[in-house]
């Protein structure tokens, strides 16, 4: 009995994942006007996206982020820095953090503006940065998710 309730509630967990990978439904704007989401979305200005933000999905999509970054004032650095005031810094400055050198000799100053297209493909925004993450395809969940990082993380939304 125990082991199927550990087994449902991994699946409830990695469904909860997926949801928060892909967002989207048929109630969705795009599914309402016959275009793809990522379409209808990418009209829309980041300014916009964040007025409208979900900060609650946010938080459903930092459960992606977690286990690499801490949010808190003072929290731990893990695989990836802490992020806590992070928005309005040049990269690559966390103490105590090994960055890339790609990062590191970057000009980036986080802004929401900057980490939208950082969230979109890390990979493809610096070349040999060491983030191992695929991205946030969907503009309105990235926008959701630099909501809820501003409210975490000491930053004025």
């Amino acid at each position: 009995m125990l082991r199927w309730t550990v087994v449902l509630a991994g699946l409830g967990t990695i469904a909860l994942l997926l949801t928060a990978c892909e967002g989207g439904g048929p109630d969705t704007p795009a599914a309402e006007s016959g275009q793809p989401a990522d379409t209808v979305e990418a009209e829309k200005s980041l300014a916009e996206l964040l007025a409208a933000a979900d900060v609650d999905q946010g938080k459903r999509l930092y459960l992606q982020c977690r286990a690499c970054h801490s949010l808190e004032k003072g929290g731990i650095n893990k695989v990836g820095p802490n992020l806590y005031g992070f928005f309005g810094q040049p990269a690559g400055q966390v103490e105590d953090f090994a960055y890339s050198d790609a990062l590191q000799e970057s000009e980036i100053v986080w802004t929401p503006e900057t980490l939208d297209r950082w969230l979109a493909r890390p990979s493809e925004f610096l070349p040999g940065n060491r983030m191992v993450f695929v991205g946030v395809r969907r503009p309105t969940d990235r926008a959701s998710l630099i909501a809820y990082l501003q409210q975490k993380t000491g930053a004025t939304r």
